[in-house]
Order: C-alpha cells, then structure tokens, then sequence
C-alpha cells in the first residue's frame, strides 16, 4: 500500500470513529448514512429551558404547550432533519395561540399539531423538567399579570386594550410563550395592594418626620375647578384623591368643611404644613377657619413655583417687558408653525429646541426668552442658510419681519438681555430648590442671593424692581417655616454670609410652639437651639463642620444632634419638608377630570376612582421633580403652556 493509500484509509478510519461516537444510540438511514431522529429530541427553548419533541412516524409533538406555544422556531429552529429530509415551517415565527385546533403547516405536506401530547415513552427525568416548566409558566403569568397591570394604569390605558387581538399578540410575540391574559379585576387588586403597600410606608414616615400636604388647584378645558390632594415627605409623594370644587369655591365654609377633612384623613398630628397654589381670598379666610379649629398647629404656605410665577407675571405685564415678549413670540410662532424652519432649526439650533416646557407659564416665557438670546448667532445661520435660501419662505412678506428681528433689530435684543438680568436670577431661585434635598432649607437664602444678583446685575436700576420681589416675599412666600429652615440648614448656617435677623429669629420661635405637638418639649427645643446658635459642643468639632457638604441636611443633624435630641427632632421634621408643590411633576390631570366630568352607575364611579388612585401614585412613584418640564420626546407634547408661542390661535391649555 503506498503512502498517500495509507494516508487515505487512516483519515477514513478516524472520521468513521467520529461519526459512530457522534451517531451513538440513533438509527442509521442505510441509503443516506445520516442519523434518524429518535423518540427524543432536545432543542433549546425561550427562558433559558430544555424542552423535549417526541417524533412519532410523521407528527412532530411538542411534550408541552406550556412553555412552547407550538412554534419550533421559538427553539431557534425553523427546520427539522426527519427520515433524511429537512422539513421547514411554513409558518412564521408567531402563530396566535388562541387558533389553538389550526396546525402548522410543513413544506413536506406534513402537520404538527400544537395540542398533540405524547408522554408515554417520556423518561421520569423529562416528566420532572415538564413539571418545572409548567411551575415556571405559572410564574411567569403571575409577573406577566402584575406588568401589564402596571403599564395599564400608569400610562391610563381604557382596560379594553386587554381583549385586543393585537394586544394578545404583541405580549406573546414579546414572550415567545404562551401568556395567560389576567383580567381587568385582577390587575386593578394587584396594583392596588402595591400601591396600598407603600402608602403604608409612606404614612409611617409621615409619623416620624412629618409631612407637607400639597393642595393643587387646576381648572379643566370646560373651566370647572378642582383640587387634586397630595401629601408630600422625605420618601416621595403620594397622590390621596381630587375633588369638583367648583360648586363650592366661592363658598368659605364649604372650603373650610373640605380642608377639614383633608386634614383628619392625613392626621394633624402629622402635618407640618399645608402647600397651595391658590391666593384668593375665600381660600385665605378658609384657611384660618382650619387653623383656628386645630389650634394653628400647623402651617399654611404658598407654593415657591407659584410665588415665583406670579412675580415674573407681574414683570411680564410691565409696557417695556411686553414688548420684547411679543416681538420674542413672534420668532417662535414662525417657526414651530412652519415645516421648513423647524426641520433647520433641530439641525441649527443647539440641543434642537427654543421653547421651554416648564409647567409655569411665565417662568417658561422667560426661559424662552433666555433661550433666543443665547441661539441668536445661530438663528441668524440658520435664516442665511442655503436651505432657507432655496426654499419658498426666503421670499414671502411673512418671512421678512422675523428676518429682520433676528437679525438687524439690535435694540430688542438689547432689551432682552436688560429683561434677563432682572429674570434670571428669580428663574435661579427655582432651579436651586431642584437641586439641593432641603429646599425648604435654602429658599430664604435663595431668595437673598436673587435680590442681591438684581442689584449687581441693575445697578441703580434696582431699586424700580426690589419693591415688587419684596411684595411677593412679604405677602405671599414668606413664611416661619421658611425662617426655621434657613437657621436649622448647617451648610448655610456655617457660612459667612448667614445672618439672624429679627424676622427668623421670631418666625423659629414660633414655628418650635406650633409644631411641637407631641413631638418634642418646646422648652428643651428652645434652650437646645442657643447651644447649637453659639456653635458650642458638639457643634463645633471639625467633623461636624467637615460633613456639612459632604452628607445631606436631614443626615448630618441624625448625626451629630444625639446631644440634643429635642432639637434634632425638630430640625428633622423641618428640613424633611418641601416648598414647592406638584406642578414639577409634570402631572397630567385628564383622568381625574374624566372621573368628575362623567356620570357613571356607583360600582363603575369606584372602579373609575380605584384607577385613578392607582395611576397617579405609579406616576408619583417614578417622577423626579423638574421645573423645566418633561421634554416633548417623555411626553408626546410640545410646549402647552405657551400654546400662543406656537401658533397665532391660541393653542387649547387644559389645566390653568
């Protein structure tokens, strides 16, 4: 035998060794040599599971539906090897589950049946993982129940969607298995107890640091009133209910009757104070009728945001401001109502966007306004464009007036920049209570650091402006508790530019008596705060002062304030407060309006308010406060407090 024969019948040998260790235990097909598919088969299934196909003659049958909804491909398999022939699904990846008599169809004229069972020649191993998958699938429609669920109420979806056909395939689609669909009952009980679960949680630190109730009035597009209730505290916000308030707003006891029962619902003992967002004078003189009933032990305070707001109104109404605002309007209205200038302006302008989304009007005016003033260059660019040259805008009349306020009209952007140095700083005051975790603690600061920027912004100016800030603060935004936060914030305390005047000193002592309670001694409170004002031991170790930016306010006083324990306990339950109230939520209050508006049978009115309940809270509990707004790529809208800046007919606002 010559080399290369040998070579040959070696390399033979060796491969015939390979394909018997490979073939072993399967029947052989004597014409192709190629292996039978015996009575069991593995594939690999969705999750991560083995699953087992019993072959018998010419129906392939899986041994479970459980976990396979009779789709092979759901095995990264879309072909088989049986008898020496590849048989292919002719059916796509997904067959509806619910067609559970129909039968794949095979290119070779054979049938699968899905709901064909065959356990007879089934080894006890595979009898046990059947078992596990079918504890598994009864897991996985449990979670499958508990997430649909959710989605449906925190989105507000109509529980409809449930027995859409499409809805059915998109979950099954997205599972690769089959998914029990859960009922409309049973996913409102789910998340209602979830829900219920952490109002529990919530309620118990209402108890230990107290809490801050947010009275959010709004009008809907019919222009009827309502109040949305929320109570706020240092581990989130929990939406409680809405009220139609609008039969009783111009009634003072029937407000002071609805406060009340707010209160007992939340517990007096509990609140530190009460947040709103409206002035009038029928809700002033209800408020003191609930603070005369529960013996002013509590506090009734405006919303910063909506302090801040009605202070820049104030502003926006000034001859010389309104018409840098109309000219500022005209700009935007041009473009967000044209196709042209708005696809050059994602390409020209930075970040892609001019108009704010914040829920505040005139805050969100004058963010705008400081917007156009930083992209003026590139609004130029973008109207000397070749682009914008070759469209069919560069010769219209329309065009010519906001060409010409871009980009030869000095004086009103001039004027513009004067307008932002008296705004800016007041929009500052917002942006610092998002970003630090005491806002409470730092808004008598802020709102000195604002009229101090005014001042070196103006110059002799200043003194036109100063009167109406001072007006807001004095009748509206001040309050004691802001005066005890200021005192009781370590990382303003210990600096330089701290000083106690006679107003925190008088706005502390007060709120230490009324918000004592039976919390805490206010005597002890008082002797505790004069060691802590003198920077005397413990306040005054180099770790004290050391940690005061290192950890936030409410940790640095459960700290260091062991030594005085009546003080702590004070501070804590002032510095855990807010001052701002939903509007940076970013709520959208359609459903409550829905539940209101629409007359229902009782049974439907309390399934309805259960839904309600259940979507704020699952909104609440994801939401981080913004004053700028959800931008429109969260929340599908553009802009809806500055509809008039979009277009010349007033865009519709539905909540005021």
């Amino acid at each position: 035998m010559g080399e290369d024969e040998a070579m040959a019948c070696a390399t033979k040998d060796t491969q015939a060794k390979k394909n018997e260790k490979e073939n072993h235990g399967k029947t052989i097909d004597k014409e192709t040599q190629k292996p039978i598919a015996s009575s069991i088969d593995r594939v690999n299934s969705v999750n991560g599971h083995r699953c087992f196909v019993h072959c018998t003659n010419n129906l392939l049958q899986p041994s479970t539906t459980a976990q396979l909804n009779a789709n092979y491909v759901c095995c990264n398999a879309s072909s088989f090897q049986q008898g020496g022939q590849t048989i292919e699904l002719a059916m796509p990846p997904y067959q509806n589950p619910s067609v559970t008599n129909k039968q794949l169809e095979i290119s070779s004229g054979q049938r699968i049946n899905p709901l064909s069972f065959s356990m007879e020649n089934s080894s006890p191993q595979m009898q046990d993982s059947v078992s596990s998958m079918e504890s598994n699938n009864s897991y996985l429609n449990s979670q499958a129940g508990k997430s649909i669920g959710k989605l449906i109420f925190e989105a507000g979806l109509d529980p409809g969607i449930l027995h859409l056909p499409s809805f059915k395939d998109m979950v099954d689609v997205l599972a690769w298995a089959q998914v029990s669909m859960p009922t409309y009952e049973s996913i409102m009980e789910d998340q209602l107890k979830e829900i219920q679960y952490r109002a529990g949680d919530l309620r118990k630190q209402w108890e230990m640091s107290g809490c801050s109730v947010i009275l959010d009035s709004w009008e809907s597009r019919c222009g009827k009133s309502f109040i949305s209730v929320l109570v706020h505290c240092s581990k989130g916000m929990l939406f409680l209910k809405s009220m139609d308030v609008s039969e009783i707003i111009d009634d003072v006891d029937e407000l002071s009757l609805m406060l009340l029962h707010v209160v007992e619902e939340v517990g007096v003992l509990n609140i530190a104070q009460i947040i709103t967002n409206d002035a009038s004078p029928h809700m002033q003189a209800a408020e003191h009728a609930v603070l005369k009933r529960f013996g002013h032990s509590f506090f009734f305070t405006l919303c910063a945001d909506h302090c801040i707001n009605l202070l820049l109104e104030n502003i926006a109404a000034l001859d010389d401001v309104s018409k840098v605002l109309i000219k500022a309007r005209d700009i935007t209205r041009f473009i967000y109502s044209h196709a042209v200038p708005m696809e050059l302006k994602g390409k020209y302008i930075q970040g892609g966007e001019i108009l704010s989304n914040c829920n505040l009007k005139f805050v969100a005016m004058f963010i705008t306004l400081r917007e156009l003033v930083s992209e003026r260059i590139n609004l130029v660019e973008l109207f000397s464009s070749p682009e914008w040259a070759s469209s069919d805008w560069a010769s219209r009349s329309t065009f010519r007036h906001v060409y010409e306020i871009v980009k030869t009209d000095d004086a009103f952007w001039c004027s513009a920049a004067d307008i932002l140095k008296l705004t800016d700083p007041l929009v500052t005051v917002l942006y610092k209570l998002e970003a630090d975790s005491c806002p409470i603690g730092i808004l008598y600061d802020a709102m000195d650091c604002a009229k101090e920027d005014i001042k070196c912004n103006l110059r002799d100016k200043h003194g036109d402006y100063w009167p109406m800030v001072d007006n807001i603060w004095d009748h509206y935004l001040h309050t004691p508790v802001h005066a005890a936060g200021y005192i009781l914030n370590p990382r303003i305390f210990y600096t330089e530019r701290f000083s106690c005047d006679t107003e925190i000193k008088s706005g502390t002592t007060a709120c230490v008596s009324r918000l004592a309670k039976n919390h805490y001694d206010p005597r002890k409170v008082a002797a505790q705060m004069e060691i802590y004002q003198s920077k005397s031991a413990p306040f005054d170790s180099d770790t004290e002062i050391q940690q005061i930016m290192e950890i936030p306010q409410v940790r640095w006083w459960s700290a260091h304030g062991t030594s005085t324990p009546e003080l702590k306990t004070f501070a804590i339950r002032i510095l855990s407060q807010t001052c701002f109230g939903a509007s940076r939520y970013n709520i959208d209050w359609s459903i409550s309006e829905q539940l209101h508006l629409v007359k229902r049978p009782y049974p439907e009115q309390e399934k309805f308010r259960k839904m309600e309940y259940i979507h704020y809270n699952l909104r609440l509990a994801h939401s981080e406060p913004c004053v700028r707004g959800a931008s429109g790529a969260q929340n599908g809208r553009l802009a809806s407090r500055l509809g008039d800046w979009i277009t010349s007919a007033r865009a519709t606002c539905y909540y005021k």
